[in-house]
């Protein structure tokens, strides 16, 4: 879908995170002309351009979709921003190569984040940082059965974390966390953009110019209204949210 013009006008190239939360990120970070940045799910490239344009700083964007790197490459590469098509657990960089590590809410949509994780450990310089900005819940209690059974669809298994659940995860993997902190403006703003979104989709559900069994959502077909309404609640309520993370890997990862 990031590759659809109609999904990057209505939600931006950095959904569900926003591209000045990245910068945001970057500078308590604290990278500079000379930080070495692999930026991994990058998208189409317009995040890592920004901050490259930001900080001056070299940066290697890497995304597992060919597509999306072929427009990264078109609409932003230049000499100190290049991009690179490879799984994002398994790239082709050097250990100990990139003083920062940014990622933007792959963890909460990757099967298996700890491979992620892994990587990037494996990525950084010993005193290296990992920014990442993940989806919380900050109370699984509360979440409606439908919206849970719909982010196990869209996320996996485990995809109602907390921020706790994010520390203990970073922490598992090898990781010292020295900033977690909710940023209650991003999922309003997602909130908005969905809104507009879902204006849209019911209409073309109505025309029968999009099926959700043919996109392999099938499970969604039928209570989609109900899963809608109680998400938007959830966002609203502060129940689903968004949050950004700070960690450095610890000296005995290896």
């Amino acid at each position: 879908m990031k590759t659809n013009l109609i999904f990057r006008r209505l939600f931006g190239d950095a959904f569900p995170s926003s591209s000045a939360l990245a910068i945001d990120l970057c500078k308590r970070g604290e990278i500079t002309q000379t930080s070495q940045l692999a930026h991994l799910g990058c998208g189409v490239g317009t995040v890592s351009s920004l901050i490259s344009s930001h900080f001056s700083c070299a940066i290697m964007g890497v995304e597992s979709i060919s597509q999306l790197i072929e427009i990264a490459n078109v609409e932003c590469a230049n000499e100190l921003l290049k991009f690179e098509c490879a799984p994002l657990h398994k790239t082709p960089f050097p250990s100990a190569r990139y003083t920062h590590i940014l990622t933007e809410a792959n963890l909460s949509v990757y099967r298996q984040p700890i491979r992620l994780l892994n990587e990037a450990s494996r990525l950084l310089v010993n005193d290296g940082l990992l920014l990442n900005s993940e989806i919380v819940i900050t109370d699984v209690s509360r979440l409606d059965a439908k919206v849970s059974e719909f982010l196990t669809i869209a996320l996996g298994d485990d995809s109602t974390y907390t921020l706790d659940d994010w520390v203990s995860l970073l922490e598992t993997s090898g990781f010292s966390v020295i900033q977690a902190q909710i940023e209650p403006s991003i999922m309003r703003s997602n909130g908005k953009k969905l809104r507009r979104a879902l204006f849209g989709v019911n209409l073309l559900r109505r025309t029968k110019q999009i099926s959700f069994s043919e996109l392999g959502l099938e499970a969604l077909e039928d209570d989609f209204d109900a899963i809608s309404k109680a998400t938007l609640t959830a966002i609203d309520n502060g129940i689903i949210t968004y949050a950004s993370f700070i960690s450095k890997p610890n000296n005995t990862r290896f």
